[in-house]
């Protein structure tokens, strides 16, 4: 192999691990002034691995497209952020909560449920965390989120 293809090997085998996120944006219809540095909120954090397949992936990422629109709709939502791959097949979503009942609200609501239901074959491996954080902590770093969800995380 000469030193050409050499380069294009490692630039291809690095881009494939490139990732890109949106911002972490919190909910402008929250009341900032009720949370204080040290309150405890809900944060998810999911890592999803998904298909090779166009159609497949199409769906999922309309499905997501679809409840990120309408995250800020839901009682107790405060803000998230989305990250992926950009040649790659994982994802990540973080999403945070005034408390577990809110967050289970979500867990359960039409919106949701049509997002798994459409969007989970596209699904091949996937990681959940849920935990707390203080407000004053948000955003935390995306590698603060992999290393919990690695560490502290249940796989599916």
């Amino acid at each position: 192999m000469n030193q050409t293809n050499t380069m294009i090997m490692i630039l291809l085998s690095w881009l494939i691990h490139c990732k890109i996120a949106t911002l972490f944006q919190r909910n402008e219809s929250v009341n900032k002034d009720l949370y204080e540095n040290e309150t405890e909120v809900v944060i998810v954090i999911t890592e999803v691995e998904i298909s090779e397949s166009y159609s497949l992936r199409s769906i999922f990422w309309n499905r997501v497209s679809s409840v990120r629109s309408k995250l800020n709709q839901n009682e107790g939502y405060l803000g998230g952020a989305i990250r992926r791959e950009i040649f790659g097949n994982r994802a990540w979503t973080m999403t945070v909560w005034k408390n577990e009942s809110a967050l289970d609200q979500f867990v359960y609501s039409k919106e949701h449920e049509i997002a798994m239901k459409e969007g989970g074959p596209a699904v091949k491996k996937s990681k959940f965390y849920r935990g707390f954080v203080k407000w004053k902590e948000l955003p935390i770093s995306w590698e603060r989120a992999e290393k919990l969800i690695d560490e502290e995380g249940r796989t599916e």
